[in-house]
């Protein structure tokens, strides 16, 4: 059994000691008391826990025995870690568990499936590393091209990665793909795939058919366990035969249904579809795109931009959905909404209660949740704002 992390117990006690007349309350708060509490459907803040600095990113696994983990990314330069990912208990905001090992600039984390039993059982971390790091030049120990350097990848440990771990947080492998040169989000699905979503290097022909020309486009990837189906490794996949690239699945840049600019957090979802939701950052929207397993029918798939009445999204950074077919969208402009997979329609806006502190939230950028609760990561705040919706 993992005990509570004893010095942020002592941190509460400390506070809950000085805490009087005129001084700030700076750990997890419930605001309740003297208030009619209507049941409405809406959203009621049940705690504002503080101390969350650097908050990117939360993870709340579903069904029995949920799981509630947050990552966390202070930034940087240099080879020291920026990050970390730990569990932390769903009601109180206690870590409950270690760090993961191994992190260097982790941005993103999904639940999936560890390829070897059934169910949704593997936490999936994207590391971003740092490009400058990974494509340093001998010469100079800078990433510049001085000497004509091509800004190869150097060292490959700086370069992003996709780390694997079980659901206590212990590191089960991973890999990275040198086709994509910057990635931001991540998603899993119950079969093992794993979703990324960024900037993939993409080679054009021109007018000497000798010659390529390179360029970047956005798009969102899938990774599958193994050797691909002829047996061979892919040489873009490290470390090789570990996994490789579905070449027959990809979601590319554009601004039609299906297609994207800049997605950043991505969510696979069986309940709505099988199919990807994406926080589409460059077409100012959420959508539902297909997963390149199972089409469900052009009908089935959209952007949120369509739903009547659906406030304008100004900088959408993050979606989940929830297995009674609600999705929910993070977006940092300062608010997060749900919406309705099957009627696609807007439901209603998670946040219209202010924190603990009668504030609203500042820069969300990351939301949890299932049935019932909501758990939102103010970064701008530095904070993890927890919501029960009313029945």
């Amino acid at each position: 059994m993992r005990a509570l992390v004893l010095p942020r117990l002592a941190a509460i006690v400390a506070v809950a000691a000085l805490t009087g007349c005129g001084s700030q309350f700076e750990l997890p708060t419930e605001a309740r008391t003297g208030r009619t509490i209507p049941p409405d459907g809406s959203y009621q803040m049940l705690a504002t826990w503080t101390g969350m600095d650097g908050i990117q990113d939360i993870l709340l696994t579903q069904g029995s025995g949920s799981q509630l983990f947050l990552l966390f990314n202070t930034g940087g330069a240099g080879t020291t870690p920026r990050g970390s990912v730990r569990e932390y208990s769903r009601t109180t905001g206690l870590a409950v568990d270690q760090p993961f090992p191994g992190l260097f600039n982790p941005v993103a984390l999904c639940v999936g499936n560890n390829g070897r039993s059934v169910g949704n059982n593997a936490v999936f971390v994207l590391d971003q590393g740092d490009t400058c790091l990974a494509r340093l030049n001998p010469a100079t120990q800078s990433c510049d091209t001085t000497g004509r350097w091509g800004q190869r990848i150097t060292q490959l440990q700086y370069f992003w990665r996709v780390s694997e771990h079980d659901l206590f947080g212990a590191a089960q492998g991973g890999f990275t793909d040198t086709t994509m040169s910057f990635v931001q989000g991540i998603t899993a699905d119950d079969r093992g795939g794993v979703y990324i979503s960024g900037l993939a290097v993409i080679l054009l022909p021109t007018t000497d058919p000798r010659l390529l020309e390179r360029t970047f486009e956005f798009r969102v990837h899938r990774y599958v366990r193994g050797l691909r189906s002829d047996g061979t490794s892919d040489p873009s996949v490290l470390p090789l035969g570990s996994w490789h690239r579905d070449t027959e699945f990809e979601i590319r840049q554009g601004t039609g249904v299906g297609s994207v600019v800049e997605p950043r957090g991505i969510h696979w979802s069986g309940t709505a579809g099988p199919a990807l939701f994406v926080a589409d950052l460059g077409n100012f929207r959420a959508e539902k795109v297909r997963d390149g397993t199972t089409p469900l029918g052009t009908d089935r798939y959209y952007h949120t931009t369509d739903f009547f009445g659906a406030p304008a999204l100004t900088e959408p950074v993050d979606v989940t959905a929830e297995p009674t077919g609600f999705f929910f969208v993070a977006d940092a402009g300062g608010q997060v909404l749900r919406y309705e997979d099957a009627t696609r329609s807007y439901v209603q806006r998670v946040d219209v209660e202010p924190n603990a502190y009668g504030l609203p939230l500042v820069r969300p950028v990351a939301v949890g949740a299932d049935g019932d609760l909501a758990y939102v990561a103010d970064r701008g705040a530095g904070q993890v704002i927890r919501y029960r919706r009313r029945s």
